[in-house]
Formats: structure tokens, sequence, C-alpha cells
């Protein structure tokens, strides 16, 4: 009996020995306190020993999907001769080339990538002037120094030069959390402002976590005046409403006179936010209450069993059994990546072949205005229709979801967008 219950306890402290072990082996964890300025904060790297699987998975956005069995429809890379090369979108989709006519991005357009190269982007993109020329707005959503800047200088940052603000710091933790007690806000002052105009209607955005990606992941312009980012929500967040605002503010920085059509042209930008939460076709997931965090940062649980949020920021279908099954656990993994394909797929067709039917409008009705065989009504005609047109198509084009964070809002954008194009091609043809 006594040899029993020594080797029971030898084998209890062999266990424990063991457990002690791995516990070492567990990285433990700074308790955050806070940082003592917003410039110490800016750096993500700071944020390493208090937060270190979300650090970890901020680094990974590094990453560029280009193993087309990830998703259909993502990643920022593709293999060209087996090199891997960013997704030119000038050559993929050569009617952007008439579609942007006289604007920057006829000129430079890669598909974006992780928020890990959301300031090396900008600093190469071929769409923006020299340093000194380039309005420090233009590194709004690109980096946490602009959270220093704003604080230091108010609506004068944006009236800066880009080489007097810009640093070294890309789009980081400082951008989301608060660097006293790394609680998740909406740091712009421009993203207050265009709450102030009170225009939701599908959902009340107060006290949202996920104004914090509207920071970023909307359409807006630079303000006529001051340069400053301007989120067109005065009216409402639908495209109708966001082109109404586009029509009663004046010309904006976002806006050209086309160079094939003459017809002043907006460039919208991203509108994922306002895709997903509001339209005149009401989503789902957003009606449910939903947010972005739902689906793109699912929970996880560190190595001390702790939980936290996913902070590589890619496409649910990479994490389905993390993002998707919670809800959708009769559908299994292969039936939620075939039913949202389906959805995209019928999107991105769309936005396709329109682009290539608006390219054609543009075509004829510049050939039209050059031949001089329009009346000056006619003529005036057919470019406002170029104008809403367009606006409506780039409104889908642009938004990086392919139509699946609202897919029926998507496709009655789309559905106005074509209706119009042929009541153009009606005029000139």
């Amino acid at each position: 009996m006594n040899k029993k219950i020594l080797f029971l306890l030898a084998i209890s402290l062999v266990f424990a020995l063991v457990m002690v072990g791995c516990q070492e082996d567990v990285e433990e964890t700074e308790e955050f306190r806070g940082f003592d300025s917003l410039e110490e904060a800016a750096d993500s790297d700071a944020w390493e020993a208090y937060f270190p699987a979300q650090y970890q998975e901020w680094v990974a956005t590094e990453e560029m999907t280009i193993n087309p069995d990830d998703t259909t429809y993502g990643g920022a890379a593709m293999y060209v001769d087996g090199e891997v090369v960013k997704m030119d979108y000038l050559e993929i989709y050569p009617f952007l080339k008439t579609t942007y006519a006289g604007f920057p991005f006829s000129q430079s357009y890669y598909r974006s990538r992780g928020h890990a190269y959301a300031l090396q982007d900008v600093l190469e993109t071929g769409r923006l002037p020299d340093f000194d020329e380039r309005p420090a707005a233009c590194l709004s959503c690109k980096s946490t120094d602009v959270v220093v800047q704003e604080d230091k200088y108010g609506d004068d940052f944006y009236s800066k030069s880009f080489a007097e603000v810009s640093k070294d710091n890309t789009v980081g933790c400082l951008d989301c959390h608060d660097h006293e007690d790394a609680s998740v806000v909406a740091q712009r002052s421009y993203v207050g402002e265009a709450l102030d105009h009170d225009t939701f209607e599908n959902m009340n955005p107060e006290g949202r976590s996920d104004l914090s990606c509207a920071q970023c992941h909307v359409n807006y312009h630079f303000d006529p005046e001051t340069t400053k980012i301007t989120l067109p929500w005065t009216y409402g967040l639908t495209v109708e409403d966001q082109l109404a605002h586009y029509d009663s503010v004046g010309r904006v920085n976002d806006e050209w006179e086309h160079e094939i059509t003459g017809a002043l042209v907006a460039k919208v930008q991203h509108p994922e936010y306002e895709l997903f939460h509001e339209g005149l076709k009401t989503n789902v997931h957003s009606n449910m209450g939903l947010g972005c965090e739902d689906c793109h940062m699912p929970q996880q649980v560190d190595e001390a069993g702790n939980e936290y949020s996913f902070h590589q920021w890619t496409s649910p279908l990479t994490h389905v059994e993390d993002s998707c099954l919670d809800c959708h656990s009769g559908w299994g993994e292969d039936g939620v990546i075939e039913r949202t394909e389906a959805v995209q797929s019928e999107v991105y067709e769309k936005q396709n072949r329109l682009g290539d039917e608006l390219a054609g409008f543009i075509d004829k009705l510049g050939a039209a205005k050059d031949e001089g065989s329009l009346t000056d009504s006619e003529l005036e005609e057919a470019q406002a229709i170029h104008r809403e047109a367009q606006f409506y198509w780039d409104f889908v084009w642009v938004e990086n979801s392919n139509g699946f964070h609202n897919w029926e809002e998507a496709n009655r954008i789309l559905d106005n967008a074509e209706e119009l194009i042929n009541e153009g091609l009606e005029i000139v043809e």
C-alpha cells in the first residue's frame, strides 16, 4: 500500500513539474497602464508587451493572399511569370482607363493591401503629386501619426504639406484604441462631424465600436477650402443621398471634368461602412445588430487562455469556423463559402460588365461631343447621365466586398446605373 501511495505521489509530482514547465513557456503579458503621450502610443511596437497576440496578428497584415484557394475574390497580389506582384487594376480591367480618364486613377491603380502597407502604398502611389505639393489630408487613413498631429494642430493639420507631417508609422493600434485605457474609439474628428448630421436611417450609430472602422472604410472627399476629410453624409448614407451632397457643396477635390465627355464626375472611395449599414435595401447582418468586428475580428483564445479579438482583418472566408459558423453551423464551411461566393459572383460579373458598358457610353458621348452632333440640351443631359451613372457604378466597384456587405443594395445600385447608361446611349446613338 505504501509503495502504491509513493508511486502515485511521484506521478503527481512529475505531472506538476510538467505543468509548471508548460506555464513557463507561456509568455507573461504586462498589465496595460496606458502611455504617457500620444507620440509614444503612435508606435505600434510599443503595444506588443501588453497585447502580444493582437500585435502578432497586426504584423500578419503584411501577408498578401496569393493562393487562389484562399478566397476567390480576396488577396492583393498575383503570380506573373512565377513572381509575386501587386494586382494592377488598370491591366486587369482596361475599362478603368476610360471611366477615370483625366483623373489620377487612370494612371496608377493597384488593389489595396493590408494595414501594414497603408503608409508605404501612399508613399509609393503614382496618383499623387510630389510631397511638397501633396496635402497632409492624403495621410488621413494611412498612419497613427495623424492622431498625434490632429491633437497637436487641430484642423490646421489638414492644410499642411504631406512632407511636413509624414513620419514612419503606418496604420496601427492608436488609430482605434485610446492611448490611456486601450478602449476602442474613433480618433478622427471628421467622423464625429459626419455623425452630427444625424442621417443614419437603418441603425443607431451611437456608441458603436465599429465607428473606428468608419475612419477609413467610407466614402470621403477633401473639403474644397480646408482640404480636411469630409464624409458626404449631409443628407444620408445611401448612394443617392451622397450624390446629392456632392451636388450641393460645389466642386470638390475628387471631382473632375472628364477628359472624354466633359462631364463633371466624382471619384467615390471604398464605402464599405455605408453599404453594410445603410441603403434603400437593408442588410440582414446589420439588421441583426452585427458590426464589422463580428465577422472580421472573431473571438480568439491566446496561449494563456485569455479571449481577445482577431486583429489580422482579412476576409471572413479565411476563418469561417470562427466567424461564420457560430450563426450558420448547419451550412458547414463549404456551404458558407458557396453561398457567399454565389452573391459575390453576381455582383462581380455585373460591376465588370457595366464598367465595360459605361466605358462604351463614354466613348460614344465623347465622339458625339467632338463631332458636334448633339444639341446643347442633349449634350447637357447626356453629361448629367454620365455623372450619375458613373457615381452609382463606382460606389459598388470600389466597395471591397464585391457586394457581400449588402448584396441586394449593390444590385439595386448597379441596376440603376445600367438603366442610366441605356438612357444615355439612346441620346448619343
